[in-house]
């Protein structure tokens, strides 16, 4: 009887999932929940603060050094974190009544994160980019919660992408400098320029575009006060890094070396350089191959999370599409499978509280560190196949699988 009950509950699933608007409608639903909750708690704590800086940008006030508001229930809101193209961006939902513009700004999030998947390159078929979503939604679920910017970037980065694959060089880069000046994570997508004809021309964009984005504020800040403010963002940022309080590579190594916390930055660096020096020597390969190409946008984005200096466990919902996209462009090993559900429980389904008691996850993903812990493992997994492959993988034509040629269609299939 029970195995009845599953399998008609499978089967009325898979025709639910059967097309891409089903599936936009049924997590269209979840997000209206989701939202309608937070605007009767009256618990949208950081739509105020997206509000508030945004707002705080056209007084006159600068955010990042006069910051001193309370939120609707009379709390002190979190500082400031977003840069000052954010404040203008962010105008039309910050013109908005509190409770109409947090369903304005989840409604928003979603349908871009959403399209960001099912608009991907032909070489991922309907069920891979099926995959990317349902492995994701969960976390982008949490991230709703709290009303979140992270989902914003992860799209970023996957329409920037997408047009670069398309040959649209202006587009993707004006994406890559919106996200990057907004929250500095998707700046580093800049390096897959190498992969891509016109490198120079897009090189060109890339400054053009830089200037006009840097200068935009102006139409509110003087020329004088330009260089401060974004000093002030920048040393904001800085003085908010604390390797115990985020969820990073950082955090259990400092439990036990915290004589590390000064040079994380430094760290980080060095390690994206170590794998921008690999890249350099196996760029022809990058450049005439889809499937890497994806591999490293998979490692970049989980890269920029696992050792960000402020990562919070909202934040992986990037790292998580990041490393989707990866996995379904290999041929995985067992090995490979342990992980990837590993970390779907551990980032996914362990810090929603109706599934999992908070008492519990709290110890396993804050004072163990095993959600930071395996992804680490994942990441460095990720690094090693991709670059100490000896296979030469083919570039696969529109229309094809994203997995390497002569296995079968459905070998990568996360099962």
């Amino acid at each position: 009887m029970s195995n009845l009950i599953i399998n008609n509950l499978l089967s009325i699933i898979k025709k639910l999932t059967k097309t891409q608007r089903p599936i936009y409608l049924i997590g269209f639903f979840f997000v209206f929940l989701i939202t309608l909750k937070e605007v009767i708690a009256m618990s949208y704590n950081n739509f105020q603060i997206f509000s508030y800086g945004s707002l705080d940008f056209w007084t006159g006030n600068n955010p990042y050094t006069h910051w001193n508001h309370l939120s609707i229930l009379g709390k002190p809101l979190d500082i400031f974190l977003y840069g000052p193209l954010f404040s203008i961006l962010f105008t039309p939902f910050a013109l908005l009544p509190g409770w109409l513009g947090v369903f304005c700004w989840n409604i928003f999030t979603y349908t871009l994160f959403y399209f960001s998947i099912f608009t991907l390159p032909d070489q991922f078929s309907f069920i891979k980019k099926k995959f990317i979503f349902f492995f994701t939604v969960l976390l982008l679920f949490c991230t709703l919660l709290s009303v979140q910017f992270n989902p914003v970037v992860a799209s970023l980065f996957l329409f920037s992408f997408t047009l670069l694959e398309k040959k649209l060089g202006f587009w993707a880069v004006i994406l890559i400098l919106l996200s990057g000046f907004i929250k500095v994570y998707g700046i580093f997508q800049l390096a897959m320029l190498l992969f891509y004809p016109r490198f120079w021309k897009n090189a060109l964009y890339c400054i053009l575009i830089g200037i006009v984005l840097i200068l935009l504020p102006l139409i509110h800040i003087p020329i004088n006060e330009l260089v401060a403010y974004y000093q002030s963002w920048v040393m904001t940022v800085m003085n908010h890094s604390d390797a115990l309080r985020f969820y990073s590579i950082y955090r259990p190594i400092c439990l036990y070396y915290k004589s590390i916390e000064p040079f994380m930055g430094l760290i980080s660096i060095g390690v994206l350089l170590v794998i921008f020096f690999f890249t350099l020597l196996k760029l022809k390969l990058f450049k005439e191959s889809f499937l890497y190409r994806v591999q490293f946008l998979g490692i970049i984005m989980s890269w920029a999370i696992l050792f960000g200096l402020s990562s919070e466990r909202h934040t992986y919902v990037i790292a998580m599409v990041g490393y989707a996209l990866w996995y379904l462009c290999i041929n995985p090993s067992r090995l490979d499978k342990v992980l990837l559900w590993s970390n779907f429980v551990l980032l996914g389904i362990l810090p929603i509280d109706i599934i999992c008691p908070w008492v519990l996850s709290n110890f396993i993903l804050a004072k163990l560190n095993l959600g930071v812990i395996v992804f680490a493992f994942t990441w460095g997994t990720m690094v090693y196949k991709t670059y100490a492959s000896r296979l030469s993988l083919p570039l696969l034509g529109v229309g094809s699988e994203c997995q390497p040629e002569g296995t079968k269609s459905n070998s990568n299939s996360p099962d």
